[in-house]
């Protein structure tokens, strides 16, 4: 088992709700649109899994399982170095670099650690980082991008408009703020009751326009659809059928393609379960971003005669700087949205009742009685 070490500073990591292994995962599975990006009807699929869901798998993507595989094998090796030595070559995340139980600045803290890094065409930024895992990350780096031209180009086509326009927004643009981060859950030792999981990444949205996520077969990713309810993504890569592909993607919508769509697609909230098997959990995110100075606002091409923005213009930049003072579970575009009238306001999802049950869904914990374990 691999040991990762908490700062004197972090003491506590909470526990949240959440079902176990059952039969009603499966269920919860196949609420998540399963999409063969070379189909012919692979645009009007992926946007109406923009609208419904925020979250779709992706196959027949065209990444080599091979790429996915190294990268898997480098990342866990760097993992299983001594602390100082992850420390000593990619520093600490600031918010880039290598960390541990702290994920940023304001106090949100996880059962995982993980590299953050800055990607710009195919280099790697960190150059003291283990000469095959870089070379790792920059293939695969090279070959998601890729996959994520061709999603933003299929979104497009499906909102009609050029199938350009936002692929040119991140892909192959100078200057575009690419990101990717390798988290790594060991198997937690601690023993919670048992209704609940040890919070290995807090629940949150993606900030970029586009996320795509790749993990290996250990389960705790669960996402939170538009009706309030939680389900667990851990039997999409085991329980399908091997021949669409190796492996499978997860395009993620973020927050800067609900403004771009003015809020027709929605930005899903996420979060992950640290592993209590045996096995880690290794997950790479590939982020796809504007440059700092794009200008982010509804495109006027998907806006119907007469209706009223629901966010006021920002850039990539200003957005940045409010993020980074937020924590995981802020409503982070608050601050950007403009007052709707309510036939202009996307429509809201009913309430959900804020506990598990037996059917393998999850729901928020009350928040006043939040149970913490301490960490070892």
């Amino acid at each position: 088992m691999v040991a990762i070490t908490a700062p004197s500073s972090i003491e506590q990591i909470p526990l949240v709700q959440c079902p176990r292994a059952n039969a009603g995962q499966q269920a919860g599975a196949a609420a998540i649109p399963c999409v063969d990006l070379s189909a012919p009807g692979a645009a009007a699929a992926v946007a109406d899994a923009c609208r419904s869901v925020g979250f779709f798998r992706a196959t027949n993507h065209g990444v080599p399982a091979r790429v996915a595989e190294a990268l898997e094998a480098r990342a866990m090796a760097f993992f299983a170095l001594p602390t100082q030595e992850k420390l000593d070559m990619s520093g600490a995340a600031r918010p880039m670099g290598y960390g541990s139980k702290s994920i940023g600045s304001n106090g949100d803290v996880g059962w995982l650690e993980y590299l953050l890094l800055s990607v710009s065409a195919n280099t790697v930024k960190v150059s003291s980082l283990p000469p095959s895992l870089r070379a790792a990350l920059e293939e695969y780096t090279a070959a998601v991008r890729e996959v994520c031209g061709r999603v933003l180009e299929l979104i497009a086509e499906g909102l009609g408009v050029d199938r350009s326009l936002l692929r040119a927004m991140v892909v192959g643009r100078e200057g575009s703020d690419e990101l990717v981060r390798v988290n790594h859950y060991p198997p937690c030792p601690l023993l919670p009751p048992v209704d609940c999981g040890v919070t290995g990444f807090g629940e949150h949205t993606d900030p970029q326009i586009i996320s795509v996520l790749r993990s290996n077969r250990t389960a705790g990713l669960q996402i939170k659809l538009r009706d309030g309810r939680r389900v667990c993504c851990c039997l999409c890569d085991t329980q399908l059928d091997r021949s669409l592909m190796a492996f499978r993607f997860r395009p993620v919508m973020a927050m800067h393609a609900q403004v771009l769509t003015n809020g027709r697609f929605r930005s899903v909230k996420h979060r992950v379960v640290a592993p209590e098997g045996a096995q880690s959990r290794l997950s790479v995110i590939y982020f796809g971003g504007p440059t700092p100075s794009q200008r982010i606002a509804p495109l006027p091409q998907v806006m119907r005669d007469g209706e009223q923005s629901l966010y006021r213009e920002f850039t990539w930049a200003e957005y940045k700087t409010a993020m980074y003072k937020t924590r995981l579970a802020d409503h982070r575009l608050g601050p950007f949205e403009l007052r709707a009238t309510a036939t202009n306001r996307p429509p809201t999802p009913p309430s959900a009742d804020p506990h598990c049950n037996g059917s393998g869904t999850c729901m928020p914990p009350p928040p006043l009685q939040q149970q913490v374990a301490e960490v070892h």
